[in-house]
């Protein structure tokens, strides 16, 4: 397989992402990037493809290193697997898949999430509802 070319070093998020920012930082003191990293894996564990369409540019603006961390090869093998799993383009899809991702995964965390302890249910929820072989797509597991 061919190695995709990562020519990104900056994400713009969306606008209604970032006005969900505040809110998540002062009731949980955490800080965007870490939230769209939490949001990112939220939004790839939900089977269905988020619509890349739909994202605005008008949100903060991240850069690469600051989004991702030292954990950025992680997070795009991740995304990679996913857009496999989902049939879409590793070059054409993968940095507009990235910011679908996030900016759904920062919605449906700011709606799960209300306080710290939301935090630990979430990620209880999240790890006993992973796909296994009896939930996978085209007979695959989930990586």
């Amino acid at each position: 397989m061919e190695r995709v070319a990562l020519s990104f070093n900056k994400i713009k998020v969306s606008e209604k992402s970032t006005n969900y920012f505040p809110f998540l930082r002062s009731k949980i003191k955490l800080t965007p990037n870490i939230v769209c990293r939490l949001g990112l894996c939220l939004s790839i564990s939900d089977p269905t493809i988020p619509d890349s369409k739909l994202d605005d540019e008008k949100g903060q603006e991240f850069n690469r290193y600051t989004l991702l961390g030292e954990l950025d090869e992680f997070y795009i093998a991740i995304l990679k697997e996913r857009l496999i799993e989902d049939g879409l383009d590793l070059d054409k899809d993968l940095v507009p898949q990235l910011k679908a991702h996030i900016n759904r995964g920062v919605v449906m965390f700011h709606s799960r999430v209300k306080d710290l302890n939301d935090i630990a249910d979430l990620m209880v929820t999240t790890t006993t509802t992973a796909p296994d072989e009896t939930n996978t797509k085209k007979g695959k597991d989930y990586a």
